[in-house]
Parts: structure tokens; sequence; C-alpha cells
């Protein structure tokens, strides 16, 4: 929902910015959403009934103030708190917008930045705990005598059990360090 709602502030702005009035602004950008969502806009199901609502002279500032109560995005509540005091004080409409702008694409941008980091190194645990089951493999089939000693001798068995233990643990713990949601 944060997407939509970045593009349709950089409609409101856009519309702003062509000599709308910022009622009108808002209606126009709806278009823009059913454009480029369609249907499956969460965002136009919120402010579906924006044009019927300012038809019955119901202020914009209401509207928003509901609206972003449902959303429950912290971004979406901060500007609207911003925008509500700037209509009743007679603040910069567009560099409000264009602030909010600037900062969900930052918070997006560093989100992902995030998920790709995470990411990068799920797939490092994952090799990482591949790797020692492929070397053992390897010495087995390449040369047996090598391991041999390994599970030869009682000893051997003991030692080859705990690093088992060991490696299992590992396995599982380095699975929940990248078990992180953003």
């Amino acid at each position: 929902m944060i997407l939509e709602f970045k593009d349709y502030m950089y409609g409101v702005s856009s519309s702003l910015l062509a000599g709308y009035s910022v009622e009108n602004a808002f209606l126009e950008s709806q278009k823009d959403i059913d454009e480029l969502y369609g249907d499956k806009s969460v965002l136009l199901q919120e402010l579906g009934n924006l044009k019927r609502r300012l038809g019955v002279q119901e202020s914009l500032e209401k509207i928003l103030r509901e609206f972003s109560e449902e959303s429950g995005c912290e971004d979406i509540q901060s500007f609207v708190e911003v925008f509500c005091y700037a209509k009743r004080g007679g603040g910069d409409f567009l560099g409000i917008i264009q602030t909010t702008i600037r900062r969900i694409c930052d918070k997006i941008e560093i989100s992902e930045e995030i998920e790709t980091t995470i990411a990068q190194k799920a797939l490092e645990e994952k090799v990482m705990s591949v790797i020692p089951l492929v070397v053992l493999l390897f010495f087995r089939f390449s040369s047996p005598e090598f391991i041999g000693i390994l599970y030869g001798n009682p000893f051997g068995i003991l030692v080859m059990t705990v690093v088992l233990i060991l490696y299992g643990i590992a396995m599982a713990w380095g699975a929940k360090i990248v078990e992180i949601e953003v």
C-alpha cells in the first residue's frame, strides 16, 4: 500500500503544480492510481468514496485522518498530521508532499537493501551448511582410506558423532540467524 500511496502523492504533487486546488488534486490523482493499479488497488478501496464525501461538504482533513487510521501505516499517518496542520495554518502543500515522497522513497530503498542483504546472507548460510557434507563425500569417494580412520575405531566414531551434533547445532543456529523480518 505504501507504493500506491507514494504514486498517489506523485499524482497529487503533479496536479498541484498544474494549478488544481488541493481537493481537486486528490480527486484527479485517484484517476492515475486507477490507471496504474486498477481494481487491485488497496488505496482506491480505502479512498473510494472520496469524491462522494467531498461532494457532501465533508472536509478533506477528516477523510484523510480516517484513511490514515484505517491504513495503520506510520508514514501515511505522519503525512496526514502534517498535511492537516499545514491546511489549517496555510502551509506549503507542495513542499510537504514532495518531502513525504522523498521519505517514502528512502524508506522503500533502505528496506529493499536490507532484504537483499538478508537474502544474500541466507544463501551464504545455505552454501556454508552444505560445504562440509560435500567435502566429506568427496574424501569418502576419492580417498576412502583417509576417511576410514575416522570411522574405523571407537575414538574416531566418538569424534565424528560429536562433530555431527555440533554441525547440526550450527546449521540450526545459522537458519535461525537469517530468519529476520524487515
